[in-house]
């Protein structure tokens, strides 16, 4: 692979053993996807929860942090296992809590921006069209390729955190126009897509990526006018149950002004049609339990918009919880506090609620909830579903806000 004298100077260690780390594992991982060259990036996002990390990616991460290495591009972290300001009321082991401090303190030596969230677009993290970036985890790679148009591989820990230190990362994958064209046509104009609700398009993603695999599949028949809400709903269940990379809207996403320039000029290798009754199926193969009794009703996979903590705010004014049931409604530290101001913290709070801010229900909390007694999960996410599910063994109802409220109310799952 082709390195600037730059380069070269950084895998030589002229500018550190930190950065000649980096530049090692992004030359090796060039040459295992047979990349020309380097590139530039101009932002990069990376994962800094102590569930995957594990206690030998903390010590990795903090021997890193160690050798003096630091961001060259802005580079922001998805979220972590807890909320520091309510470790106590959510149940956070001090075990737990110290390590995450640990993770908090290399990530911040290291130039991070600690925002601890999956919607770092909303918190300046937004590139362009056409931007090279390296984000790790799939919900970012595929919002990033698909609704911004900036270009990313699926990035991993390791690789997101050396991009970010170099500036560089190998051309490959994603990063190339040609691995960018729609290989699938998908046909929606058979649904009522004026009644489809949230959970409806996520049922649309699982549904479609697993049908798909790794391919890009092209929509049709798609409202213009869909929200940030439900292209996000329909983006982070795709590389989900598939591994897609990046899909196209047509006449929506900014590759796909016409259903041509989604294909590349050329013609899908297969068609499929989705129908009311696959998203039906989704929901039911979604329900992981033969219980009736609800644990944990949690929202925020993705991190909840502003409007959305409205609307759970509402649909609880003047209610209360079960007794023995937890509800959580997860976002970002910056939205959380616009959340309080408006007072929908303390509608949460008073109907037995808790708003909290940096972590995530698609696996951040269940390692000590499971120790607690809590088993039964209710989620609007399938995403968080599907690794409550897989990861940790609990059991899961994916279900509409809705639902997932009146469930949290009586205590107990009704179909």
């Amino acid at each position: 692979m082709y390195l600037t004298n730059e380069e070269e100077k950084m895998l030589k260690g002229y500018h550190g053993p930190g950065v000649q780390k980096a530049m090692e594992i992004l030359v090796a991982i060039g040459d295992l996807y047979d990349a020309e060259k380097m590139i530039p990036i101009s932002s990069a996002h990376m994962a800094g929860n102590y569930g995957p990390l594990r206690d030998e990616g903390v010590e990795w991460l903090e021997e890193f942090a160690e050798t003096g290495a630091s961001t060259k591009v802005f580079t922001t972290v998805n979220p972590q296992s807890f909320d520091f300001d309510l470790y106590k009321e959510m149940g956070v082991p001090e075990n737990f809590r110290k390590i995450q401090l640990r993770i908090d303190g290399a990530l911040r030596k290291l130039g991070v921006k600690l925002f601890y969230t999956c919607q770092q677009f909303l918190v300046g993290n937004l590139p362009k069209k056409g931007e090279h970036i390296a984000w790790a985890a799939s919900e970012s790679e595929i919002f990033a390729n698909s609704v911004l148009g900036a270009m990313t591989n699926r990035e991993g820990d390791h690789s997101a955190l050396a991009a970010a230190v170099t500036g560089k990362t190998p051309e490959y994958g994603m990063h190339l126009p040609e691995n960018r064209i729609g290989n699938i046509l998908v046909d929606v104009t058979e649904l009522n897509i004026e009644k489809l609700t949230q959970t409806d398009y996520a049922a649309m993603g699982y549904y479609v990526g697993k049908i798909v695999g790794d391919k890009i599949p092209v929509f049709v028949g798609l409202p213009k006018n869909i929200s940030l809400q439900n292209l996000q709903a329909l983006a982070y269940p795709l590389p989900v149950s598939g591994a897609v990379p990046m899909f196209h809207l047509v006449g929506i996403t900014p590759e796909a002004p016409t259903l041509e320039a989604a294909f590349g000029g050329g013609k899908p290798e297969d068609k499929i049609k989705v129908t009311a009754s696959n998203i039906k199926e989704v929901y039911e193969e979604s329900c992981r339990t033969d219980e009736g009794k609800v644990d944990l009703v949690i929202f925020g996979c993705p991190h909840c918009t502003l409007q959305e903590i409205e609307e759970i705010a509402t649909m609880l004014t003047g209610r209360k919880v079960c007794n023995g049931v937890k509800l959580w409604v997860c976002t970002s530290k910056a939205t959380k506090a616009i959340a309080e101001r408006m007072g929908y913290g303390d509608t949460l709070r008073r109907a037995g609620g808790m708003l909290v801010a940096d972590t995530c229900p698609s696996g951040g909390p269940y390692a000590y909830l499971k120790e607690k007694g809590i088993h039964v999960v209710v989620t609007n996410s399938l995403k968080a579903a599907y690794y409550a599910y897989g990861l940790f063994g609990m059991g899961t109802i994916f279900a509409s806000t809705k639902d997932c409220v009146e469930a949290a109310v009586k205590g107990r799952w009704e179909d």
